[in-house]
């Protein structure tokens, strides 16, 4: 039997629930005493990955510092609880049998033989030991992948932590979370940011599934979930599911058009305080330049809000006060001197008009509707095509081209399917057909405006015009509202 004078213990567990190292810590009791009957010291040589599998040849810090040390001649025998415990997957056995052979460093199991790595036989044992743990670990994951995929199949939702919105079996409704989950998703689509949703949430108490606060990464994986569009894809295919959807699949493609727009800024920095910064564009520069907000100090009054132009020359620089009140101003006080109130500003009064309606007759709606029966009739298609297959009424070619056929022509209407709807951005601010006098659907209007948080208002605004601040009238002259040209889309 070798001596040993540099010893070194591993330990690993794959899956440790919520850090618990009770595993990780009876697995170096038992090193550690196989280490005293021996006589092996192995001091401070204690090395260990909790929560980390070796099956995939992940990053396990521990294993890389103890590869380390046998490369530095500090171990020459490593003692662990059993073989798989070290090694899961063919590449890193092999690279870890080669590095242990070549600085002489034999392995001692808690379970299992004692592999002395400078012989020919010790690696063959410890070759054949190893492909075992292998053919174990992928005998398990076949077993797991076809009890998957008979899950979804028979349409089960995923197994895992509660999805927020459903109970944890996942079959079921949580009615005041699903609700929540609706308004989240109707919420962007009308133009709302994640953090602003967030943000929304927190304000009102809403915790997640964890019973945290949200951020802006939770709000947007939760509206990027397929299973609330009652959806769920195996290996590329989508399935539908037996539980019940929380929004349909077009508001769902919708939101993910939106989230996986390469243009969309995923940090934009400071959420925007004002209407129109970042939207309206410089009229001096006319090339796209888009105005931004700021202070404008005086010694003799109070400072105001301006917007100026975001480039670096100092050309343009406008009240924002009188701008925005043109846009959406909704105060009716009176007129000094004059028995007039202040009319609403020009996104009111289009809003406001007998034909704003037209406005929500977006050609996708309906559009939407019929590409989603074609899509579920393509899918149909699809299974039909696999079960001629299965049952031989199809030859492998037949099969093939019209597998490629169809796929081509659900990505199609798949594509037209999440087009964003404009109707989203709308749909709270137009009267319906019972406010029928005009002082009344502008008062309805006015109120639903002021109800709307800041980022829907910057939504509904660059969803019906394009702004452009002209340069102001030298001197303190009234405002002028021809100064702001509005281009109505």
């Amino acid at each position: 039997m070798p001596l040993f004078s540099k010893g070194a213990t591993y330990e690993r567990i794959s899956k440790a629930d919520d850090g618990d190292e009770d595993g990780v810590i009876r697995q170096g009791e038992d090193t550690a005493e196989l280490a005293r009957q021996r006589g092996i010291p192995i001091g401070d040589r204690r090395f260990r990955d909790n929560d980390r599998s070796a099956t995939h040849g992940k990053h396990r810090p521990d294993y890389e510092r103890l590869m380390a040390a046998v490369q530095r001649g500090e171990v020459d025998v490593i003692i662990v609880y059993m073989l798989g415990r070290l090694w899961r997957n063919r590449r890193e056995r092999a690279e870890g049998l080669e590095l242990l052979r070549k600085h002489e460093v034999s392995i001692l199991c808690v379970k299992g033989p004692e592999l002395d790595l400078t012989t020919a036989s010790g690696r063959l044992l410890a070759g054949l030991l190893g492909e075992v743990d292998t053919f174990e670990v992928e005998q398990m994951s076949e077993r797991e992948q076809r009890e998957m995929r008979q899950r979804v199949e028979r349409g089960e939702p995923p197994t895992g932590p509660r999805c927020f919105g459903y109970t944890a079996d996942g079959m079921e409704l949580v009615p005041a979370e699903a609700s929540e989950v609706e308004a989240c998703f109707h919420a962007l689509l009308a133009g709302a940011t994640l953090s602003g949703i967030a943000a929304d949430l927190n304000k009102r108490g809403i915790l997640n599934r964890n019973g945290k606060a949200w951020s802006h990464n939770a709000v947007r994986g939760m509206l990027l979930n397929e299973r609330y569009a009652g959806i769920r894809h195996y290996r590329g295919a989508p399935y539908p599911g037996k539980w019940p959807a929380v929004v349909d699949e077009v508001v769902w493609r919708s939101a993910v058009t939106i989230l996986t727009d390469g243009d969309r800024k995923t940090s934009p920095g400071p959420a925007r305080k004002w209407l129109l910064s970042g939207l309206a564009l410089c009229g001096v520069c006319m090339d796209g330049t888009k105005v931004t907000s700021a202070q404008r100090g005086y010694r003799d009054r109070p400072s105001e809000r301006v917007y100026k132009c975001s480039g670096g020359v100092k050309h343009l620089q406008r009240k924002a006060d009188p701008i925005d009140t043109l846009i959406a101003g909704t105060d009716r006080s009176l007129i000094p001197d004059t028995n007039r109130r202040k009319p609403y500003g020009v996104v009111i009064q289009r809003l406001a008009r007998p034909d704003a309606a037209d406005l929500l007759l977006s050609e996708d709606v309906p559009e939407l509707r019929e590409f989603q029966r074609k899509a579920t009739t393509l899918r149909a298609k699809l299974d039909e095509n696999q079960d001629d297959y299965d049952n031989d009424r199809k030859t492998r070619k037949q099969y093939l081209d019209s597998n490629e056929r169809l796929r081509a022509r659900l990505d199609e209407v798949e594509a037209q399917m999440t087009h964003p709807q404009r109707a989203f951005v709308l749909k709270d601010l137009i009267p319906g057909s019972d406010i029928a006098g005009a002082v009344q659907r502008a008062d309805f209007v006015a109120r639903a405006w002021d109800a709307l948080p800041l980022d829907r208002r910057r939504a509904v605004v660059d969803t019906l015009m394009k702004i452009t601040l002209l340069p102001g009238k030298a001197g303190r002259r009234p405002f002028d509202p021809t100064t702001v040209r509005i281009d109505w889309h």
